[in-house]
This record gives structure tokens, C-alpha cells and sequence, in this order.
């Protein structure tokens, strides 16, 4: 039996007792720290989202240490420290040819979620999803992998080119981490619009221009910054439609709209089509990443290209995930 966060439905989480699978052909990692993403959120207010459906143990975002591994099993040894990328893709369905790995028509999770003591891998599955993690990085950096694999995966989709100019709207983790790694694509200039001051100067400290939404008009600071041109991305980190439709107003001709805040259920957009069809202004989304984007985010981490630490807010124990998942939306 292990300790976990089983959620049930719209903010009706518990911690309990669960039955362990059985121990053949599994690695055992006792999980060590799990972070929490705004998808965990949102299934947690809503009781269920896109991906998760209950009764279902959240977190995605974890790393532990390696307790139990099948005999014979050379690669991996108890006391590896591992993060565990929960997603594993077929490899040859359609999309997987094609290399859209974070489209697999039979996805599969690797492990139960991480708001628990333990996860139990499937050995088939240890070469693809564990990755060691070494010695010289903390526990609390590397629970940042998987969201930075996300945005690699976002910036490469958007295709930033050297002196670009961007628009992040949203200075969130997620946020953050896109301002951090469009700096390192080559972008000349980042702008950040938040409404935390808080927020604010620590993407300033990152290197963005920052603006508060709530004092300055966000079109005119940004036609301003652009000399009339506009942005060549402007990328929205929440899902809100006046803010998404707003993003059109201050992006180039044939520029790009990246919408990589996930939405709500049934979540609806109205947009200006001449936009789209004159303007030739390209809208983009994303969802995931692809598994070799672990292996990029566990070097830039490695290297301190990429800040972490100062993004983590707090840490608590399992048994206070409610107040965690509370308390990620709360301003500050």
C-alpha cells in the first residue's frame, strides 16, 4: 500500500491508502518532489480536464529515487535518482512516423501521478521514460524538466528567429521559463505584460521589458516598442478570450499568435477573420513535448542556462496538496 492524493471530482481530493502494482517487471521510484502544473489545477476545480478523468492520482512533474528494479536490469540501479516522464508514445502509429511524438494516437502513462509516496514504471518502458538526473542538480530544479520540455517544444513551434521581438502575456512559471528560453533563441527583445509587481521583477531580473496591463495600455506600449511594426509572436500563457483577441491587435502581418494557456472545458474563441486571412496572422497551440526535449531541458538546467529556483513559491507535504492546489492561483 502507498500514500496518495486520489482525485474524485470537482475539488474533492483525498489522501489515502492504494494498492501498489505488483512488483514484477516494475521499477519502484519513492518520489522525492512533485511539481505542480496549472492542468493539475484545473483538474482539481473542474474534476476532470482534457487528460484526466477520475478516480486518478495527479502530478506529472516528479523525481525520486529508484527503490525496487527487476533482476537483470543493467541500466539502472536502486539509488538512481530519476525524473520520470509520464507520457510514453508507441512509436509507430501515424503521428510517431511523422516524429509528432506528443500526438500518439496510444499514448500511454508511464506511472500512476506523483501527489504520491511512490510510482511503479513498467521496465519496458525504464530506457524511455526515467532519466538520471546528476548529482550537481537539486531535487526542487529538476522537478522544473518536464515544464521546460513543454516551452522547448512551444518556442520550437513558433519558429523564433534571431532579433525577434516577443510578447509574453502572463509571468507565471510557465511564463518565465518561455521568457528564459526565448532569450536564448536569439530574441532581441521580450516583452512581458503582468499584473504582479512581484512577477514583474523577476522577469525583469530575466531580462524582459515589463509592463502592467492594468496602467499602461498593452497595444500602444507595444506598437511603440516596435516602431508601428508589432511583435513577430505574441504568445498568451492564460486562456482568456479578450486577452487572446487583444494579442491580434499587436502582432505583425504574417506574424504569430501562440495560444499556450490551456483552456477551460468547452472553452469557445471569437476572432477577427480578417486577421487570419488579410493579415495572414498565423495562430498556433501546443500541448506536451517531445522526449528528447527532456534530455535538452536536464542540459540547460545542468549548464544554469535556465533559472529555476527562484521560480519555486513554496514546498509543502503531501498531506497539504489541497491547500497546494489552492494556493497556486492566488495572486502574488
Amino acid at each position: 500500500m502507498l500514500k496518495a492524493a486520489v482525485l474524485y471530482g470537482k475539488k474533492n481530493i483525498k489522501i489515502e491508502e492504494v494498492n501498489l502494482p505488483p512488483n514484477q517487471d516494475r521499477i519502484m521510484v519513492k518520489i522525492l518532489a512533485c511539481g505542480i502544473c496549472i492542468s493539475d489545477v484545473k483538474a482539481y476545480q473542474e474534476g476532470q480536464s482534457h487528460y484526466f478523468k477520475p478516480p486518478i492520482i495527479l502530478g506529472h512533474e516528479y523525481i525520486g529515487n529508484i527503490v525496487a528494479i527487476p533482476e537483470g536490469n543493467d541500466y539502472f540501479k536502486k539509488g538512481d535518482r530519476v525524473a520520470v516522464i509520464h507520457a510514453v508514445n508507441c512509436g509507430y502509429c501515424n503521428y510517431c512516423q511523422r516524429g509528432l511524438f506528443e500526438m500518439c494516437k496510444n499514448k500511454q502513462r508511464a506511472s500512476n501521478g506523483g501527489f504520491a509516496e511512490y510510482v511503479s514504471i513498467k521496465e519496458k518502458f525504464a530506457k524511455i521514460a526515467l532519466l538520471k538526473i546528476p548529482a550537481k542538480l537539486s531535487t526542487n530544479e529538476a522537478t522544473f524538466l518536464e515544464p521546460i520540455a513543454c516551452c522547448i517544444e512551444a518556442l520550437e513551434r513558433c519558429n523564433i528567429r534571431l532579433g525577434d521581438t516577443i510578447v509574453i502575456i502572463g509571468a507565471g512559471v510557465m511564463g518565465l521559463l518561455l521568457l528564459q528560453l526565448s532569450l536564448l533563441r536569439g530574441a532581441s527583445k521580450v516583452v512581458v505584460s503582468e499584473t504582479s509587481e512581484y512577477r514583474r521583477n523577476i522577469a525583469k531580473s530575466f531580462g524582459a521589458i515589463v509592463v502592467n496591463p492594468r496602467e499602461t495600455n498593452l497595444k500602444k506600449f507595444i506598437i511603440k516598442e516596435t516602431n508601428s511594426e508589432g511583435a513577430d509572436v505574441a504568445i498568451t500563457t492564460v486562456f482568456k478570450e479578450n486577452i487572446i483577441q487583444e494579442s491580434f491587435s499587436f502582432t505583425r502581418k504574417q506574424g504569430t499568435v501562440f495560444i499556450f494557456g490551456s483552456a477551460t472545458s468547452n472553452s469557445k474563441l471569437e476572432l477577427d477573420s480578417d486577421k487570419i486571412h488579410y493579415d495572414q496572422i498565423k495562430i498556433i497551440g501546443t500541448s506536451a513535448y517531445k522526449p528528447f526535449h527532456f534530455n535538452i531541458a536536464l542540459k540547460l538546467l545542468k549548464e544554469s542556462r535556465i533559472s529555476a529556483t527562484s521560480l519555486i513559491t513554496s514546498v509543502k507535504p503531501l498531506d497539504k496538496i489541497k491547500k497546494a492546489l489552492e494556493d497556486y492561483t492566488k495572486p502574488g
